[in-house]
């Protein structure tokens, strides 16, 4: 019986297949969507002679791996590369059948099968796009590895936390006394990270408490926002007169908020200093123009203790270290009534958060004489309407602790006479702060009144509210309008 032609004609790279078998001919490819190569070499991640369209489902096709070995002149000798995706695909055929049927069915060698099922856990743990698991071992300077991870088991054991800084300047002592030059061993942070996963170690990050939003966010959002807008309409303030200002604690050890231990381990203890509550006040303040206003630094003790401290901040100091109302009057003084670009027919804008110190009665009449409103943001959403909170705080305490971490990595680290880390100089840590303030771009103070709604065009804040008012729960109508001084006791 003669065959008859397919009325679906197969691609050009399938050789003669048996028509008399019980399979249907398979359609085309493109009606798959699918688009494969005129020559297999365009595949480099196949294996040699390997049959790709039986493994996507297309019965009929049985071409043996010697068949497409001499169809496109494979040299049996070739080396080829495999992906991670491909071995587990041959390691779970050669677990229902055999390490034999294996090989055949997909074209490679018997030994790869057997190779394959070995790794197999790595395999499925790796990337699908991985074809080997290469490198070193042990580093350049094992020995070093190891005794810097003993280092970090000691520490483990007595619950104190590891940094990578720490892992660095332990690694560098260590180099020291084996007399390895220092420019073939620098310790570097690419150092520490390979280090680290040759002996399964990782970071672990203090995870914070986030804030809780109160459950009437809606209203008491839109709330303040009109209070603001009632302000903005009634007084038309100037972009440079519109403040806001807060004060945030500033460690001193500045402990880190990670720690090194082992992959997969549960929440890990460790133990500190004890003198992180030693600590500083710093009452910041912006403007919705970008501009930064002199830091205002509070000591904890009863004396300005003696020494040079950097230029461009105001220092005092507190028997706690805190920010009381004789405190917020004097920074209205020197700080708030000497900014740049100050009338004093003029009127402004104070934002400050619900801290009793500030809505005082003293401070309101204070700010009254400096043609100042006060606007106190509602009580648990600091978070989000308050710019230093939006975009000043992170940066700024990100730079210092980068600065600490630098002064310790430059060996400047001295010990007390019981073997505890000094705390540095209390006129480098201001200064580190003078640093960090300067950093804050203008750029993203701007962006962040214009993200608290304080700073936008009117006509935009419209439709912010229109927005908001379509949310509220119950499609009630929205709150009322208030003025300042209900604003100033909604906390």
């Amino acid at each position: 019986m003669e065959n008859e032609e397919p009325d679906v004609k197969p691609p050009d790279w399938v050789g003669p297949v048996n028509t008399a078998s019980q399979f249907p001919q398979p359609p085309h490819l493109d009606s798959y969507g699918l688009r494969l190569p005129r020559d297999i070499t365009e595949l480099p991640e196949w294996g040699e002679g390997y049959p790709f369209y039986m493994a996507m489902g297309f019965p009929g096709c049985d071409l043996s791996a010697d068949d497409l070995a001499g169809k496109f002149q494979f040299s049996r000798g070739m080396r080829r590369s495999y992906d991670a995706g491909f071995k587990l695909m041959v390691v779970e055929y050669a677990e229902s059948t055999n390490n034999c049927q294996a090989a055949k069915q997909f074209g490679v060698l018997e030994k790869n099968v057997r190779d394959w099922r070995k790794v197999k856990p790595q395999l499925q743990n790796a990337h699908a796009m991985r074809r080997a698991f290469r490198g070193p071992k042990n580093g350049r300077f094992a020995l070093v590895d190891q005794r810097v991870a003993e280092y970090v088991r000691y520490m483990q054991a007595k619950g104190d936390p590891i940094t990578r800084e720490a892992m660095q300047l332990k690694a560098l002592e260590i180099a020291q006394e084996m007399n390895i030059p220092e420019k073939g061993f620098k310790a570097s942070l690419g150092w520490c990270r390979r280090m680290m996963r040759r002996y399964d170690l990782s970071l672990r990050h203090k995870v914070p408490v986030p804030q809780q939003l109160p459950e009437d966010l809606t209203e008491k959002l839109v709330t303040y926002q009109r209070s603001v807008l009632a302000l903005r309409r009634a007084h038309d303030y100037q972009v440079a007169q519109m403040g806001n200002a807060d004060e945030t604690p500033i460690c001193l050890e500045v402990p880190s908020r990670v720690t090194v231990d082992n992959q997969g381990e549960k929440p890990v203890l460790v133990k500190t200093p004890g003198r992180e509550k030693l600590k500083i006040t710093a009452m910041l303040g912006v403007l919705a123009d970008g501009r930064k206003l002199p830091p205002y630094i509070i000591l904890r003790g009863t004396y300005i203790p003696p020494g040079k401290f950097p230029s461009g901040m105001e220092i005092r100091c507190h028997r706690y270290g805190w920010m009381t109302e004789d405190l917020m009057q004097d920074w209205l003084e020197v700080v708030w009534r000497r900014r740049t670009g100050a009338v004093p027919k003029q009127r402004g804008m104070l934002i400050l958060n619900g801290f009793r110190g500030h809505a005082t009665d003293s401070v309101k009449s204070s700010m009254e004489s400096m043609s100042t409103d006060m606007v106190i943001i509602p009580g648990g959403l600091t978070s989000q309407l308050q710019v230093l909170d939006v975009v000043v705080y992170k940066p700024l305490n990100d730079s210092v602790r980068a600065q600490y971490s630098n002064w310790l990595l430059a060996g400047n680290l001295a010990l007390s006479p019981t073997g505890n880390a000094k705390k540095p100089p209390l006129g480098l840590f201001l200064e580190w702060v003078m640093v960090a303030w300067n950093s804050i771009s203008s750029e993203s103070i701007v962006q962040g009144f214009k993200k608290c709604h304080i700073s936008s065009n009117l006509e935009d804040e419209d439709d912010v509210l229109w927005e908001i008012e379509s949310e509220l729960p119950g499609g009630g109508e929205p709150p009322k309008e208030c003025d300042t001084e209900s604003l100033t006791e909604s906390n």
